[in-house]
């Protein structure tokens, strides 16, 4: 494992990504940062070099390319430059990001973004995110409706991804990269209020904080808490199954037998196994009362942008349409 005991002097940035490469790296593994060139993973990637010079581990950057910013050309040669400067490898991937797929532009560019460093070799994805992106991920997810599981946002560690900053509010990274005198990219569609998560960073979250200093840091702590519950929803539904894998087609009798309580959290578990959001509550909850209460001629389905379910001869089948 990485340690940083003999390192009394590492700031509580440098702190953070030690403790949790301890926590999931082995020594000699190979972490590559997703490297918008923005202040935070700038912050992080000079970091995590810093924690890596003693040889635990190798660090590598990865810079996706949406090509969506007149500036992108300039943005990924900025990333060269800086990673040159540091001497550490660093990879460009161009994407395209679709523009009619339904999700919006937010959402879409995510997901390329994510299916880019998700391919990446490493054994390690280092993300960027802080405590504050943490907090409005928490009142983004409660304020479409999600339950426990989205109001838990952003796990530290979820397969190869870890997220070392969650514990580090962003005020922190500014005085790391300015006491280190490190620069760093402005994105100009940050600024823009057109989409949800700028709004609820530039006009919502300071008037929240105005009233409660601490609001950031509460938030992201519920989401700890919430995440705990979260786990527990999901043991019981893996208790509902029974000797059943989790996997689809699913007999109707498993939900039948539930009440219907437990049947909506058995399938929105199975979901979140399978890696993609439940409807909205009010689909949920009347597909889980037409599947526990269809005769044998009726065949309730949902239709959603990612995937299907339907059912058919007394099961529950899914299919994924991405």
């Amino acid at each position: 494992m990485v340690d940083s005991r003999n390192k009394p002097s590492l700031d509580p940035v440098a702190q953070a990504v030690a403790a949790c490469l301890r926590s999931h790296a082995t020594r000699g593994q190979q972490v590559v940062v997703g490297f918008s060139g923005g202040l935070d993973s700038t912050v992080l990637l000079h970091a995590a070099n810093r924690v890596a010079m003693d040889g635990d581990f190798a660090v590598s950057g990865l810079h996706v390319h949406h090509g969506l910013s007149a500036n992108a050309d300039a943005w990924a040669a900025s990333c060269t430059k800086r990673c040159d400067e540091l001497g550490i490898p660093l990879t460009v991937v161009s994407v395209i990001v679709p523009l009619g797929s339904g999700q919006g532009l937010e959402a879409a560019a995510r997901s390329v973004r994510h299916k880019a460093l998700a391919e990446h070799p490493a054994d390690w994805i280092l993300l960027a995110h802080h405590a504050d992106d943490q907090a409005e991920t928490v009142l983004h997810n409660l304020l479409r409706g999600a339950g426990v599981r989205g109001a838990g946002a952003m796990p530290e560690a979820r397969e190869r991804v870890l997220r070392p900053l969650l514990g580090v509010a962003r005020d922190e990274l500014l005085a790391y990269a300015r006491s280190r005198r490190l620069p760093w990219i402005e994105d100009e569609s940050n600024a823009d209020r057109r989409y949800t998560r700028n709004f609820l960073r530039h006009e919502i979250l300071p008037r929240i904080a105005s009233r409660f200093p601490r609001a950031g840091e509460q938030l992201a702590a519920a989401a700890a808490r919430f995440r705990e519950a979260g786990s527990l929803l999901e043991d019981l539904a893996a208790l509902d199954l029974g000797d059943k894998p989790p996997e689809f087609p699913l007999p109707l009798s498993v939900f039948r037998e539930l009440t219907e309580v437990r049947a909506r959290n058995l399938l929105r578990a199975m979901l979140a196994w399978h890696e993609v959001q439940p409807p909205d509550e009010r689909r949920l909850t009347e597909f889980v009362r037409q599947l526990r209460t269809a005769g044998s001629d009726r065949h309730p389905r949902i239709d959603l942008a990612r995937y299907t379910l339907w059912c058919e001869a007394g099961r529950l089948h899914f299919m994924s349409l991405s």
